[in-house]
């Protein structure tokens, strides 16, 4: 009993701290998404994110006019990293109006995080680049090992909510007839524990001893 109480309170305790989610990201229309914080996503909707750091993979994606022609742009998948705390942020992508500019964004992606006072935030970005057949790319594995390495934008903590949303997924359900599977306990209590910090961790120990 006192196993099960003290992993609920370590779980309260972390659902009490992401339940602030106060960071809100404006996208442009031309930003079509492709990741959140290392879970698939689609389209430009404005995206209301956890205090702390966040990262966004997505494309460039528009048309343009060029010699009288219409030209679809749909670049790589850039990736940004950025921290905030309470605040509304708004991604602003430069305009492309000829094949020139929309090379050169493919190359080197320019692109700003404005504060609402209008000021610069900063972000690390970078370009999601597979070689070969770009054919049902597995973009979530893609991320997690982009995030493993040392590259400009790789955000660590950004592969938890992945493998915490698969690992809720396989255990279900936990308790079946009354009884809770002991594997799982352990499992979660691991979990929390190491997610936990110091003083959270002391009280854990401490409740465990009571």
């Amino acid at each position: 009993m006192k196993l099960r109480t003290a992993l609920l309170s370590l779980a309260a305790c972390s659902i009490s701290f992401s339940s602030f989610a106060d960071v809100t990201l404006n996208l442009p229309q031309s930003a079509e998404l492709v990741l959140v914080n290392g879970v698939n996503a689609e389209g430009n909707a404005t995206q209301i994110l956890n205090n702390g750091s966040n990262q966004i993979a997505f494309r460039y994606d528009k048309n343009y006019r060029e010699n009288g022609d219409t030209h679809l742009f749909r670049s790589e998948v850039v990736v940004m990293t950025f921290s905030g705390n309470d605040a509304t942020y708004t991604l602003q992508l430069p305009k492309i109006s000829s094949d020139y500019q929309a090379q050169k964004f493919n190359r080197q992606p320019t692109l700003h995080l404005l504060a609402a006072n209008g000021s610069e935030v900063p972000f690390k970005h970078d370009v999601l680049i597979k070689d070969g057949l770009q054919i049902n790319r597995d973009y979530q594995q893609e991320i997690a090992q982009y995030n493993l390495s040392k590259a400009p934008a790789a955000l660590a903590t950004a592969i938890t909510a992945n493998e915490m949303q698969r690992a809720q997924q396989q255990v279900s359900p936990a308790e079946k007839d009354g009884h809770i599977d002991q594997a799982y306990v352990i499992k979660m209590l691991n979990y929390w524990y190491s997610k936990a910090d110091t003083t959270t961790q002391e009280k854990f120990k401490a409740n465990i001893n009571n």
